[in-house]
């Protein structure tokens, strides 16, 4: 690349990104600060925002199904829920149920994995 085209690549992104983090919510104010953070404007109005924070005190689940407790422990992550279907544990979640296991095997085999097992390693 040419150096005016380097050039025209440095003056553009220099330009561009005041334009890029105008709506983040932070401001570069630069020294040992930093970031300093502002409020950023909301299209719901205050009633709508007092009756959303009274339904998450009712119940204080997360997006990710944690739970707001408060005190020390301050968040409950969600716990997953799994149950044994022919021998296997499979995951059961009604938050996540198409989430992939992640407990490992069973030890305690169905006859048809012994009989496999006996097949593929015994004999």
């Amino acid at each position: 690349m040419s150096i005016r085209k380097s050039a025209v690549v440095i003056a553009f992104a220099a330009l561009a990104s005041p334009i890029a983090f105008a709506n983040s919510g932070a401001t570069w104010v630069g020294g040992e600060v930093g970031f300093e953070t502002h409020p950023l404007q909301s299209n719901r109005t205050r009633a709508q925002v007092q009756a959303e924070l009274k339904e998450f005190r009712a119940n204080p689940i997360t997006v990710d199904g944690g739970r707001v407790v408060g005190g020390d422990a301050g968040y409950v992550p969600h716990q997953h829920e799994y149950v044994r279907r022919d021998g296997r544990r499979v995951h059961n979640d009604a938050f996540n149920a198409t989430a992939p296991s992640t407990m490992g095997a069973s030890p305690a085999l169905s006859e048809s994995e012994r009989r496999a097992m006996r097949e593929q390693y015994i004999n």
